[in-house]
């Protein structure tokens, strides 16, 4: 698992959490994780040749990911995650998640 989890981007939990510093309302968590799909293009960038032999393309994974929000800001916004957990957690619902799913389409 180590090997599938990608170095923490510092730099872009920074931008999550000033974006978050200049919002206030319902959204702004939401606003602050999604402005410019940051932290979706750098795990895509990591996992995409496992995700594209699954058949698993960008907008399908940006749907995903979009279901994990929660967690996203636990680490990013919160600091009650460690990204090692956050990562693990995220690849193993979507990277491995679609693994056992597409096994199900054949029972």
């Amino acid at each position: 698992m180590p090997g599938d989890i990608p170095p923490e981007p510092v730099d872009i939990k920074d931008r999550i959490r000033r974006r978050m510093s200049t919002c206030s309302g319902p959204g702004c968590s939401n606003f602050a994780i999604w402005f410019g799909n940051e932290l979706a293009k750098y795990l895509w960038n990591s996992w995409r040749s496992e995700l594209k032999a699954q058949g698993i393309d960008w907008v399908t994974f940006l749907k995903m990911l979009s279901e994990h929000n929660s967690l996203i800001a636990s680490w990013a916004i919160k600091d009650e995650l460690k990204w090692s957990e956050l990562a693990e957690k995220l690849y193993t619902a979507i990277v491995k998640g679609s693994k056992r799913s597409d096994l199900t389409k054949f029972m």
